[in-house]
């Protein structure tokens, strides 16, 4: 009888542990915000101003039109990169919060940073960008 009163606890105790596993949703269990926001987007940014040289013939070469753009989201972490006109891969990286916004951040050549912000919104990135002079709109879509 004694064996029984001090078992019969601890499996009640498994049981509850058990049931309130099970009871967890799967989605509370990925780790850090922005869990569902993870995938591969594509798009391009698309130059809007041009503060260095004007827009047209005369324009900033930097200031491309537009460039194709690749972003990466993997646990909230966000990876973004495009070619800029010389062909370098240049990196942003941030995180996404719960609510799909987004700060990402590249380290320029003396060590000030360029910022793109954006918000997220039925698998699809809309924001801005500064880049020196040059001042892009972004869009990237979830593939």
């Amino acid at each position: 009888m004694q064996k029984y009163r001090s078992t019969m606890p601890m499996l009640l105790g498994l049981c509850l542990v058990g049931s309130t596993l099970a009871a967890t949703p799967a989605s509370a269990a990925l780790g850090p915000t922005g869990t569902v926001f993870d995938g591969d987007y594509t798009g391009a940014m698309n130059l809007t101003a041009n503060a260095a040289n004007g827009d047209g013939p005369n324009a900033d070469p930097a200031c491309v039109e537009r460039r194709p753009t690749t972003m990466l989201i993997r646990n909230g972490n966000v990876y973004l990169q495009y070619a800029n006109w010389l062909g370098n891969v240049l990196h942003y990286r941030g995180t996404v919060d719960a609510s799909g916004q987004m700060d990402l951040y590249h380290t320029n050549g003396d060590g000030s940073r360029s910022i793109l912000a954006g918000q997220i919104s039925n698998d699809v990135l809309t924001g801005n960008a500064d880049r020196e002079a040059c001042h892009y709109s972004v869009s990237l879509a979830k593939k």
